[in-house]
């Protein structure tokens, strides 16, 4: 698995890989959270936070800019033959119990 800095958007190609640099992304955001619940973080701690991973929310933004542009109409929970859409699945649940 890659980094989401190395991930050029104009690069991805399919559904698949959509949410195959999507899930990077967020799990990098998982890792930035570092196991706290957000919810219980002081003002300080969520904008530096913020800060920390703004770069990250930018990333996800623009991948999710290009797949939308890309591939309109697409339910990408119901790609088929995909690995990472479960993969996804699992990362976005993680990223939901943090907050």
């Amino acid at each position: 698995m890659g980094k989401a800095e190395d991930i050029n958007v104009s690069d991805i190609d399919s559904e698949c890989g959509c949410v195959e640099s999507m899930n990077i992304v967020m799990n990098e955001m998982i890792e930035a959270i570092d196991g706290k619940k957000i919810s219980d973080m002081s003002d300080e701690d969520k904008k530096a936070l913020e800060e920390k991973t703004k770069p990250l929310s930018d990333k996800a933004e623009e991948i999710q800019k290009h797949c939308d542009k890309k591939f309109p109409k697409v339910d990408f929970e119901e790609i088929k033959d995909c690995a990472a859409v479960e993969e996804f699945k699992k990362t976005m649940g993680k990223l939901r119990d943090l907050r």
